[in-house]
């Protein structure tokens, strides 16, 4: 009886697993080729329509399904004019001209059991317009900055605005977000329903990521249950999607999808992108390479859908525009999938897709068409500074190319391309400019120990001006195969 007791219980398990691992991976439907999913040639990045993709973006708007008719399709037509192909999506009803999700009824009060029709034509309407310009759109489930003082006084979810609840079953915000810790299913009732309603939408749509919580601090049981959630209903429908839930600082989301790897596919570290729970300079980098490390045994792609910093930094949190910048770059420079900047400036926590970050996304995409960034991984190592004030940073497919990413001109480094060879060639990208150099062919230094065998090679690398730049070096190809040709993000 024991034997048999205990084969039960291990064919359970193996249940429980399997449908777990179905919840994470997905169980492949027939349109599954097409979605976005990370890239089967290296995981830490993405793939959309069965070709890779870099993710690359700005916007005047975190929820920019609210908005209607030109105000939104002009500004995806200026996205893609720049190069860009990224937006977030926060399922948010806090700004002037928002509706909300129900319908209000006589008394001035919300029935959670109607819909309000607006609400979700607007982001049928959002889904359509972004995937017919190949858009990938990062959709947020929940926000509690929806739900804060005056917010929470007037929003259908409190029980003073709705005909559904009273204060019994939830008094304010935090019982709203400790509904699952809670089991309160009475909340939850509708909170579900909800989600319901949304992925009747969404799971129409192929080019769609899933976030759990914007700065989640709702705790574990609640990211769980709703990533349990998603996943059971995008079964029911034969798709795949791919969930991941944002933490309010960046280290605790990656623990969280390393612990439960059946749930998360990818790792939201926004909040890396700004002074107060990120990094800036070098540090900021460095981060990323240690988060990196750890999915080593794992790949999965790093989104970065919020870059902050803006003007002088007069906002202490988020920090400068000048370093908004430079996380865009490095972020990339790191091996992440995506990066985004957050919010227009005159909200004072990013520059939206203002000039500064055209100018950014343009020349991203320059460098693209030029470096097979998929096969490329952070290589720093190959790297030695010529001055202690030196900062760049290298990204490498050794023996074939190489990108290294000055942000501040009149830099000079070393390069070891760490193969035999003799020259290189090197074009410089101005990125301000938006420019590229002619391209050149230089001298490969090189050092030995031995007369037979190189010890150590080098290609200096120096700065055209006082301008962020970046060197592109490529390994001549042998004889016979100058045809060969590199993979670019518009293949």
């Amino acid at each position: 009886m024991r034997k048999a007791s205990n084969r039960m219980a291990h064919i359970q398990m193996i249940a429980v697993w399997v449908m777990m691992m179905s919840w994470g991976s997905g169980m492949a439907g027939a349109d599954d080729a097409g979605r976005i999913q990370p890239y089967r040639g290296n995981p830490f990045y993405w793939q959309y329509e069965g070709k890779p993709v870099l993710l690359l973006g700005g916007s005047d708007e975190d929820n920019p399904f609210q908005w209607t008719g030109k105000q939104l399709t002009d500004q995806l037509d200026l996205l893609v004019s720049v190069g860009g192909n990224y937006l977030r999506n926060t399922m948010s009803d806090r700004d002037e001209g928002n509706v909300y999700a129900f319908q209000r009824v006589e008394d001035g009060r919300y029935d959670l059991n109607q819909w309000n029709d607006p609400y979700w034509d607007r982001l049928r309407f959002f889904l359509d317009e972004t995937r017919s310009r190949g858009i990938i759109v990062q959709v947020t489930l929940w926000d509690q900055h929806d739900h804060t003082g005056g917010l929470w006084r007037s929003h259908p979810w409190n029980p003073q605005r709705n005909v559904n609840y009273d204060s019994q079953v939830i008094r304010d915000r935090n019982d709203f977000y400790a509904a699952v810790q809670e089991d309160n299913q009475e909340i939850l009732h509708y909170q579900e329903r909800f989600i319901d309603k949304l992925t009747s939408v969404t799971l129409d749509y192929p080019h769609v990521l899933y976030n759990i919580n914007n700065e989640s601090w709702a705790g574990v049981e609640w990211e769980n249950h709703w990533a349990k959630y998603l996943h059971r209903r995008a079964n029911e429908r034969g798709k795949t999607i791919h969930v991941t839930s944002m933490h309010m600082r960046p280290w605790i989301t990656v623990r969280h999808v390393l612990t439960y790897p059946e749930l998360y596919s990818f790792v939201e570290i926004s909040q890396n992108n700004q002074d107060s729970m990120g990094a800036r300079g070098h540090a900021h980098w460095e981060n990323i390479m240690r988060w990196r490390a750890k999915l080593a045994t794992r790949p999965m792609p790093l989104n970065n859908e919020k870059i902050y910093g803006v003007g002088q930094g007069a906002n202490y949190s988020a920090g400068d525009g000048r370093e908004a910048v430079r996380r865009f770059w490095r972020n990339i420079f790191a091996g992440c999938a995506s990066s985004r900047f957050h919010r227009p400036v005159e909200d004072r926590w990013g520059i939206g897709l203002g000039p500064l970050a055209q100018t950014q996304l343009r020349a991203m995409r320059m460098l693209l068409e030029k470096l097979d960034v998929f096969s490329c991984s952070p290589h720093n190592d190959l790297l030695s500074p010529l001055d202690i004030s030196c900062e760049a940073y290298c990204l490498a497919d050794i023996g074939r190319q190489y990108a290294v990413y000055f942000p501040d001109g009149r830099q000079a480094i070393e390069l070891d391309p760490w193969v035999f060879v003799d020259s290189m060639t090197l074009r410089w990208l101005d990125i301000e400019r938006g420019e590229w150099s002619d391209e050149t062919v230089i001298p490969v230094e090189r050092d030995y120990f031995d007369p037979q065998w190189l010890h150590k090679a080098k290609v200096r690398l120096q700065t055209p001006d006082n301008r962020p730049h970046v060197a592109l070096l490529r390994v001549p190809m042998p004889s016979g195969q100058e045809g060969r040709e590199s993979l670019s993000a518009n293949d």
